[in-house]
């Protein structure tokens, strides 16, 4: 690996340790995101240990990535096992939606977990000193498709935005910002992923990720810390111009 990579993979393992970190802490209970995280170890458990005994177990498996990630031992390997967990994760949120609605097309539950795999992915390539910075845009550009149709009510739950806006909207109103929320958060992702006005798309998406952020401290800080590993992602899109080509190429300005 190259030096002028360092500062790169340093970025990419910081935000998913963050992602990481939180998502350990709602398993903790710190957050009452942890239902969701129940429902999810409830469908895909098929051992005799009990439910809330596999809650622990994950939030310490969370955790131990995110340490892990953060002293940096043994990258590769450490980045392989993540992608295959992510997918993992993906397939039983598929199967939660098709339990919650009877529906395949679950599309927006696995564009959820797409920005982690495409920034660990990003990882490797930069390990074998290859500038696929475009994976950056791309994965962030799913972060905001995945919440824009689920917001929308397409291939996706939007009940957990909802819980968001009820920080700051009454209840009655909550629904329908959501929506209109879902409207800008498809086209950003859009535009990021066709590399479409990348550096004024990425200022918008920064200021939209810190205001989620902030709703996110007002629920529970672990949401707020995994959702700012988006936040740093969008602010690392921002300053990386490799990353702000047309859809799968690489600018030629270093």
């Amino acid at each position: 690996m190259q030096l002028k990579y360092v500062h790169s993979i340093l970025i990419l393992r910081l935000v998913l340790a963050l992602s990481f970190l939180g998502h350990g802490l709602v398993s903790l209970a710190l957050s009452p995101s942890v239902s969701l995280h129940k429902k999810f170890i409830s469908l895909a458990n098929f051992t005799t240990i009990s439910n809330d005994d596999l809650v622990l177990a994950h939030a310490a498996f969370d955790i131990l990535v995110a340490l892990l990630l953060t002293i940096n031992i043994k990258l590769r390997q450490l980045v392989i096992a993540i992608i295959s967990y992510l997918i993992l994760v993906s397939l039983v949120a598929m199967a939660y939606y098709f339990n919650q609605t009877n529906s395949i097309f679950g599309f927006a539950e696995l564009f959820r977990r797409l920005p982690w795999v495409f920034f660990a992915v990003l990882i490797l390539h930069l390990l074998k000193s290859k500038e696929s910075y475009y994976l950056l845009r791309i994965g962030l550009s799913f972060a905001f498709i995945a919440h824009g149709l689920a917001s929308l009510g397409f291939f996706g739950l939007s009940q957990g935005h909802i819980d968001l806006a009820l920080n700051i909207i009454p209840q009655e109103k909550a629904a329908s910002f959501v929506f209109y929320s879902g409207i800008s958060d498809t086209i950003i992702g859009l535009l990021l992923f066709f590399g479409i006005l990348t550096r004024f798309v990425s200022m918008l998406s920064i200021i939209w990720i810190a205001f989620i952020v902030y709703l996110s401290y007002l629920t529970a800080f672990p949401d707020a810390i995994f959702r700012s590993a988006l936040l740093l992602a969008a602010i690392y899109l921002l300053i990386e111009k490799r990353a702000h080509g047309f859809l799968f190429s690489t600018p030629n300005n270093k």
